[in-house]
């Protein structure tokens, strides 16, 4: 790798780098001491100075060996800093007095030195995801301390809007004015590449927790912009245009479901995600689900005490991407083995739409039979499952009519009537079976599990069961 001719030989390089951040943090640490300084400020104010390092990194270096090497040198202070008392004393206020845990300064290293080996020879794919963590991020942090007047739940507390909407902003011109400057992208792309990457970048700073954020936004960032780079404006406005939506449908529907805060902006990311890689059919199972699953159990709705108890909305991003969790991994299959796995795709979101019912009807009649749960989650979320696919299978088989061809072809099914019986076959077994599965031994898992194992063993009935749908792929 090349990325400019470096101006200091390698060892040289380095030690200036780690000189520079031992003066930053003791200077940091002095002042939390002399001038009160709140935990939150010093550790922003260190990723600013770290991420003005980093920003100097391709300019120092012209290989990648002397960043992997201060990588690991910086996560081994970070790990002493934490395990080593003398030195937890002397400066680990800066990084380790906030009340939440994290892993933020440990993430921080790793992704610099992933940013730097994949961003190759473009200095500004390097430097935007950099400007994010160094600028958005500690904007967010001070804005949301002092003028936050607007919270919303997250699975370590709370955040708040304010905090998120100057996130944005900063984003926003983070990414615009280095393209608009330094790149040959136009002015309307960059704008809307800007407002996509500053949308999605803070929804993943929303939804992250234990310090992950330092991790997940700059590579995201830089996955992005990766993909966007290549987009017309006119395509660019529409991937835009449809993050917006499904950010105001999940806002506005939150009040009739029973996931709140960062919970939404975690249901539009995966719509988006849905339809971005899959195309408008692979949004609709989710976007079935998060409509339907609270509507669809009325007795269950009225023991959640919907939609007039905001206090039961107690699911946030930790939840919903528990249940998208198989739909997304056969979402990322279908796109990297280059097949037609909608239907296993559907029948994982159809098998948990039945979780969901079992989960929710045992609590509103508890006096059900597995054998009544089970038929009752199951035929429910068959047509989840199904109806999707089947809607895609004939409106082929009705493009293929007008344009007057025969049904046998590349696009339509040849027996798209035989190939409909088996989907909704399969559908319902999976649904059935992952039903009857949950309602058997939904009491035991929840009493002998951790949150985290019981997510693990929901997404081990869903995965195989869903893989059922792969049977379909004989029949086309």
């Amino acid at each position: 790798m090349n990325l400019t001719p470096a101006v200091l030989p390698p060892w040289a390089g380095i030690a200036a780098v780690l000189a520079v951040l031992a003066l930053a943090l003791g200077a940091l640490r002095r002042a939390q001491v002399r001038r009160r300084l709140t935990a939150e400020e010093t550790r922003k104010g260190l990723h600013v100075t770290m991420s003005a390092v980093a920003l100097s990194l391709p300019w120092l270096f012209d290989t990648a060996w002397p960043v992997v090497t201060l990588a690991v040198l910086a996560v081994g202070a970070m790990l002493a800093v934490r395990l080593v008392p003398a030195l937890r004393d002397a400066v680990g206020g800066v990084l380790h007095d906030v009340e939440r845990p994290s892993v933020g300064d440990l993430c921080f290293p790793v992704a610099i030195c992933l940013l730097y080996v994949l961003t190759a020879d473009s200095p500004v794919l390097y430097a935007i995801p950099i400007l994010l963590l160094g600028l958005a991020d500690p904007a967010a942090a001070l804005i949301g301390t002092r003028h936050g007047l607007s919270p919303y739940a997250t699975d370590e507390g709370t955040k708040s809007r304010e905090g998120s909407a100057a996130f944005a902003f900063v984003a926003f011109l983070c990414v615009h004015v280095p393209l608009l400057v330094f790149t040959p992208v136009g002015r309307a792309e960059s704008l809307w590449i800007a407002a996509i990457v500053a949308v999605l970048a803070t929804i993943v700073e929303a939804v992250s927790w234990r310090g992950l954020d330092n991790l997940f936004v700059p590579l995201g960032t830089f996955a992005i912009l990766l993909r966007l780079m290549t987009f017309p404006a006119t395509l660019l406005a529409g991937h835009f245009v449809v993050l917006a939506a499904l950010l105001a449908v999940a806002a506005v529907l939150r009040r009739e479901t029973t996931v709140g805060g960062a919970g939404v902006f975690g249901a539009a990311l995966i719509g988006y995600l849905a339809w971005a890689l899959g195309g408008t059919a692979w949004l609709l199972p989710p976007a079935l689900v998060f409509v339907l699953y609270a509507r669809i159990w009325p007795a269950a709705r009225e023991a959640d005490g919907l939609p007039h108890d905001p206090g039961r909305r107690p699911h946030t991003a930790h939840n919903v991407f528990s249940v998208s969790s198989v739909g997304v991994v056969w979402l990322l299959a279908a796109g990297a083995l280059d097949q037609e796995l909608l239907f296993p795709y559907s029948l994982a979101w159809g098998a948990t739409l039945a979780f969901l019912g079992v989960e929710r009807m045992r609590e509103a009649r508890p006096r059900w039979t597995v054998a009544q749960l089970s038929w009752r989650a199951a035929w429910r979320a068959t047509a989840v499952a199904v109806g999707p696919v089947l809607l895609v299978v004939w409106l082929r088989v009705g493009a293929d009519r007008l344009a007057g061809q025969p049904l046998v072809g590349a696009v339509a099914p040849s027996r798209p009537v035989l190939l409909s019986a088996v989907y909704l076959a399969l559908g319902l077994v999976a649904t059935g079976a992952a039903a009857a599965i949950l309602a058997r031994w939904i009491q035991a898992i929840e009493v002998e599990s951790t949150d985290f194992e019981g997510r693990l063993y929901r997404a081990g009935i869903v995965a195989p069961l869903s893989a059922l749908g792969l049977l379909a792929l004989l029949v086309r």
